[in-house]
């Protein structure tokens, strides 16, 4: 427990200090032994997936803005992976993927993700931003000529 602690404490302080894929890696190996230590099902991996899931989708967008793309593909990805099927974090990520898909050119996949994002939101009680994901919607929709 103790080296839970101290590998999160770390990567807090790497994300504070902007080397944010130094803490990702902290986070992960963090992420790991909490998984052999409580399963993968618990609620304390649960919450370090979240939190990990989080700083993967900030870091991607980051990319995204910088024209990294194939960075923030990887980053939203590994996001993708970690989220449950209909949590908050999960429509987060989905729009975030759609963000990518849209700067590739690629509006019909985008266009996917954020209907994806959008049936979560539905179904969840508190959302973020929900205008930013209809927005979203209303842009990709625009761009393929079907507003």
């Amino acid at each position: 427990m103790q080296r839970i602690e101290d590998l999160t404490a770390r990567a807090q302080a790497r994300h504070r200090q902007g080397r944010t894929l130094d803490a990702i890696r902290l986070y992960e190996d963090a992420l790991e032994i909490r998984i052999s230590l409580y399963g993968a099902d618990s609620p304390s991996v649960k919450k370090a997936c979240d939190n990990l899931c989080d700083v993967l989708n900030g870091a991607a967008l980051k990319h995204l803005q910088n024209e990294e793309h194939e960075a923030a593909k990887l980053l939203l990805k590994k996001a993708e992976a970690l989220s449950g099927p209909d949590d908050l974090i999960t429509a987060v990520t989905y729009n975030n993927i759609a963000c990518y898909f849209r700067r590739k050119g690629k509006l019909r996949t985008a266009l996917s993700y954020l209907e994806k994002a959008q049936r979560i939101e539905m179904r969840v009680k508190t959302v973020s931003n929900p205008a930013g994901t209809r927005l979203n919607l209303c842009a990709v929709l625009s761009q393929l000529d079907r507003h």
